[in-house]
């Protein structure tokens, strides 16, 4: 019995990373935009609605993400150890979001329209990631594991090279500054004409990101873990900067990038009005996330403030049996109104 255990544990923690393998080879071979100087076509509601690229290696790659996380889940549940549905409907909420920012139409005009593209990196940065930090992958991963799988995860989670990437100041530092250091360089303009370097960004866009929300979020196992002061902290830091590069965007004179100016189309507004809506949604959309994201820390926080309240009053409790005293119930010992 325990062989097998331990099998269904091995083969499902390699299909999780064969998943993962897969899914990083597919986003770097998504398809990109229009190219530079070509005909757009408009965006009609049968286009949006049929226009889904559905590339084989990351269609492929987020269905077995997919099926890993749920078949670890089933063994999991069929050993006897409850997983929270809430957990699992939002890693597959996250995979959901990623289908949707790299083989939806979104991909087809995220060359041509800077709102478009600055969507798709929200899509991935700010949607997909907190979510699948959420759906706690690497906690399922480590339950169901077993023997040498689980040592050699173990062992990669706390290798040197994670420590470092996954500190939150250095998590904090590449999700903030890689927006600056791509629309204020001459890197923007090479992804818009460069299929290999756009899909790159992709990639390192959703690392990023879950980088930046995996310590916030705090449910997988992490050496940094974060208290929920520091939570709030880490999100408020990062709000001015966002609506700084959005203002920023929105007040600009000029086109980031020449190549947006290059593709022919006769719909939709000008590259500069598309640009300044671009800056606006990275704005307020950051900001609305932002705010989530604080209620979610500080429903979190109260909620943990309440499980050290009752694992408190086991201990208090405890203590008086060993010492035989009659155990009265805590009761609110302020008078009553007048």
């Amino acid at each position: 019995m325990w062989k097998r255990v331990r099998g269904a544990g091995r083969r499902v923690a390699a299909a999780g990373l064969l998943a993962l393998a897969g899914l990083t080879a597919g986003a770097g071979a998504a398809l990109a935009g229009p190219a530079p100087g070509s005909q757009v076509p408009a965006p009609t509601p049968a286009r949006l609605l049929l226009a889904w690229s559905f590339n084989p290696l990351v269609t492929v790659g987020l269905l077995a993400l997919a099926i890993a996380y749920l078949q670890a889940r089933r063994r999991l549940v069929a050993s006897g150890v409850e997983w929270p549905a809430r957990r699992t409907a939002y890693f597959l909420s996250g995979v959901g979001a990623i289908a949707i920012a790299l083989l939806s139409p979104i991909e087809a005009y995220d060359t041509a329209l800077f709102s478009v593209h600055v969507a798709q990196h929200m899509l991935l940065t700010m949607v997909a990631a907190p979510l699948l930090a959420l759906g706690a992958p690497v906690t399922l991963a480590l339950r169901v594991a077993r023997g040498r799988t689980r040592r050699r995860m173990t062992r990669v989670l706390h290798s040197p090279p994670l420590r470092v990437i996954g500190h939150p100041l250095v998590a904090w530092v590449l999700f903030t500054l890689s927006l600056y250091a791509l629309y204020f360089s001459p890197l923007f303009d090479l992804t818009l004409r460069n299929p290999l370097v756009h899909d790159l960004v992709h990639m390192h866009f959703l690392a990023v990101g879950l980088l930046f929300w995996w310590p916030l979020v705090g449910l997988d196992p992490s050496r940094w873990r974060l208290p929920h002061i520091a939570r709030l902290l880490f999100v408020f830091l990062m709000v001015p900067f966002h609506a700084f590069l959005g203002v920023a965007i929105m007040n600009s004179g000029r086109v980031l990038a020449p190549t947006l100016e290059s593709f022919q189309r006769s719909w939709g507004p000008t590259p500069l009005v598309d640009q300044q809506t671009g800056g606006a949604i990275l704005w307020g959309a950051g900001d609305l996330i932002a705010i989530g994201a604080v209620l979610g820390i500080l429903i979190s926080w109260a909620s943990y403030e309440e499980k050290v309240v009752a694992v408190r009053e086991d201990r208090r409790q405890a203590r008086l049996r060993a010492a035989g005293h009659p155990i009265r119930p805590v009761t609110n010992t302020r008078p009553p109104a007048p």
